[in-house]
């Protein structure tokens, strides 16, 4: 989905920029002057990526230059994060797209591992079954957000403040009541997540 070919590429690449970019910040931090002439560099590296590269093979396509090695790979880290932003803008617009086509009430934006996010279209809200295997008390979580009804953008609230559950079972009897609550709340007026 990103244009990459290599599976794993683009991960590995980030965690590098990454890695590299976390160098470069420590090491500036020390020098007030250093920290702005570096901040500098970054900054007009970043505007030139934002020029030449829209994907992931783009970005991966850039060479890194050998007297500026950290500034790129800082630029590069944090084009990468833009791309990727953008790419789940991309993919979340055409889901609620494919979902009103289809006369669906509910789109599953986003489906992982250890967190899921389902949006009521006609409302925009959105409901989040997380699954913390790590939480030792209560790992599985509800958290709600408003989304822009038309995109999937997020408006307001956020999953921060979840309320959690001891069994998978009662955080999904309390995601299918909220649902219905969620549904009975369309009386197809305007809504906030109408808004744009």
């Amino acid at each position: 989905m990103t244009g990459v070919e290599t599976p794993g590429e683009w991960d590995a690449a980030r965690a590098r920029w990454r890695a590299a970019a976390n160098r470069l910040w420590a090491a500036a931090l020390t020098d007030a002057e250093g920290y702005r002439r570096l901040a500098e560099g970054v900054g007009d590296r970043l505007a030139e990526l934002r020029r030449t590269t829209t994907t992931p093979a783009g970005l991966l396509a850039v060479e890194e230059r050998p007297e500026a090695a950290l500034v790129d790979a800082a630029a590069c880290a944090m084009r990468a994060d833009e791309i990727e932003a953008e790419q789940a803008r991309t993919r979340r617009a055409a889901l609620v797209a494919a979902a009103r086509d289809e006369g669906r009430t509910w789109v599953v934006l986003e489906e992982g591992f250890t967190r899921s996010v389902s949006m009521h279209l006609p409302t925009g809200l959105a409901l989040v079954a997380i699954d913390e295997p790590y939480r030792d008390a209560d790992p599985h979580g509800v958290g709600e957000v408003a989304l822009a009804a038309e995109t999937g953008e997020v408006l307001a609230g956020a999953d921060d403040d979840p309320t959690w559950f001891a069994t998978r079972a009662e955080r999904d009897a309390a995601l299918a009541q909220r649902r219905a609550e969620i549904v009975s709340l369309d009386g197809g007026g305007h809504m906030v997540s109408d808004e744009r």
